[in-house]
């Protein structure tokens, strides 16, 4: 066996230990499910006043039973391949997320709107939707800010009339939606409401199958995008699940698509420049190019965060023409994003893209004419809204900020993750990243910094009543796609880790695991 940085590990070869594995994690799976029943049944004599059986806190207690003894179990693996680990770790919480919350909008920001366009999607061979799913679209109010379909009764409830609903089409619509540019990042949860569809489930089954399989996609992306490091990836991988993240997989979403993309983009690009003795092929770049294209669809802003491929050095091309084809195709996507920028924000059928929701003083030219009148004021502004969003005290709305369904407010343990967070930027670092040059480092943090600008600006023409001394609308949540480059550049090659490989990655796992867990049983299985 090929033995691992020295540390004599080894990695399960195919297909003896492959085999053995396999079947290991078929027997752990089994005794977590036979283990959690008698589990669920004590916690709810002890702390629920001798509840029925409840499927939501079983699902919670064989998933945190399953992740200690897989962690566990396989640690071997978990040391040498964190990219499988994060997968399990991101499938198995997710999936918390997807069957646990209720089967409604209402869960994240905007999911309503998410929803609409996945469901027309799944509906591009039978036009028309149901009156469940109208219904779904209407109610989604009292759910995000009430929590109305959050006890066992009324969720029962609902859940039969959704079902007497989906058997009837709503009279005069005959919509659909076909996959495009903007709007691909629907594509997977849309395969799974067709999915459903086909199978003819209850229409709360088909509409968690969709959340499940927009999870299903983040966590095959995210798993191939560690894989391509050769350091960074319990960085990589803690990113990856910070609870914000896995909340916005698990639901209806745009901001998964970016998120994921860019990632696998920023691991293609660090996972080359760890590597000074390779020569990229056209697959290397191409593939970076690529995710920032794909990634940028929802919003167009962040595709400046292409240019940082343009820094690569000249040496890791094969020759000057491929280095001149990596150009042309950065150019070319730079050119295609802005003119769909333009067409979607500047020159569309009502002008200039403003958001009615922040009010009767928004103006978007107005706006756009105030700050080329007063650029210092604005600049002083912007400056000021970056310091508070960048500010350590709001690192917590970055990790467990979960939207309508943790109230508005970050969940428990944020601070922990945080702290989790910056320790695992500084010491996850081998050799190979003294390889990073200043330059590399130097120009994503500029980058980074940049879009952030260009995110809040935007925020200030579309959704902020002109002349007003503070920025509107400049959630969190847009940090997100920008965390991995920002903090892996942060970190020094040069510190020595002496910890040994399976319990680092592994308590860093359980951790994060712990606090999404934490979050499902207090925010929404307390409240059944």
């Amino acid at each position: 066996m090929e033995l691992i940085r020295g540390r004599g590990l080894h990695v399960p070869k195919f297909p003896r230990e492959i085999s053995r594995n396999l079947k290991k994690l078929a027997v752990v799976l089994l005794a977590a499910m036979a283990i959690s029943f008698p589990l669920e049944r004590l916690v709810a004599n002890v702390f629920y006043d001798r509840d029925t059986f409840f499927f939501g806190r079983y699902a919670a207690v064989f998933v945190s039973v399953e992740l200690l003894a897989l962690l566990f179990c396989f640690r071997e693996i978990v040391a040498v391949k964190v990219e499988i680990a994060a997968f399990v770790v991101i499938l198995s919480v997710g999936s918390l997320y997807a069957v646990a919350l209720p089967a409604f909008c209402g869960i994240a920001w905007d999911d309503e709107v998410h929803y609409f366009h996945t469901m027309l999607m799944s509906h591009a061979f039978d036009p028309g939707i149901t009156e469940a799913e109208d219904f779904y679209l209407k109610g989604y109010r009292d759910m995000a800010l009430g929590h109305k379909y959050y006890d066992r009764e009324s969720q029962q409830e609902m859940y039969q009339k959704v079902d007497r609903l989906n058997g009837f089409k709503k009279s005069g619509s005959a919509d659909r939606e076909y996959p495009r540019y903007r709007i691909l990042c629907y594509v997977p949860a849309a395969f799974g409401l067709w999915l459903g569809k086909a199978l003819s489930l209850p229409y709360p089954a088909e509409f968690m199958l969709g959340r499940w399989c927009s999870l299903v996609f983040y966590a095959i992306m995210s798993f191939l995008a560690i894989r391509k490091l050769k350091s960074g990836k319990v960085l990589a991988s803690v990113i990856a699940l910070i609870p914000f993240q896995v909340f916005m997989a698990s639901s209806y979403s745009y901001d998964t698509w970016l998120t994921v993309w860019f990632l696998y983009g920023f691991c293609c690009y660090f996972g080359v420049l760890q590597q000074p003795d390779k020569k990229m092929g056209l697959k290397d770049w191409g593939c970076m190019v690529f995710s920032f294209f794909i990634g940028a669809g929802p919003k167009v802003l962040y595709i400046p965060m292409i240019f940082l491929i343009l820094f690569l050095p000249k040496e890791k091309f094969a020759s000057p023409r491929q280095r001149k084809w990596m150009y042309l195709a950065v150019a070319c996507v730079t050119v295609l994003v802005s003119i769909q920028f333009a067409h979607t924000y500047l020159f569309g059928a009502d002008g200039i893209a403003q958001d009615k929701r922040g009010g009767e003083g928004v103006n978007a030219a107005g706006q756009i004419a105030y700050i080329f009148a007063h650029p210092w004021e604005y600049t002083k502004i912007l400056l000021k809204t970056l310091a508070e969003y960048l500010s350590p005290q709001a690192s917590c709305q970055y990790m467990s900020y979960l939207h309508y369904f943790s109230g508005l407010k970050p969940t428990a343990f944020s601070t922990l993750y945080v702290v989790l967070l910056a320790v695992v930027a500084i010491t996850d670092k081998d050799i190979c990243d003294t390889n990073i040059r200043i330059l590399s480092r130097v120009v994503t943090l500029l980058l980074a910094f940049g879009v952030l600008c260009l995110a809040a600006t935007s925020m200030y023409v579309a959704f902020t009543e002109v002349g007003n001394g503070k920025i509107m609308g400049y959630q969190y949540r847009y940090i997100a796609p920008l965390l991995f480059p920002a903090l892996y550049v942060l970190g020094s090659g040069r510190v020595k880790n002496h910890v040994r490989r399976e319990y680092y990655n592994g308590i860093a796992l359980a951790i994060c695991a712990f606090v999404s867990i934490h979050a499902v049983w207090a925010y929404a299985i307390n409240l059944y």
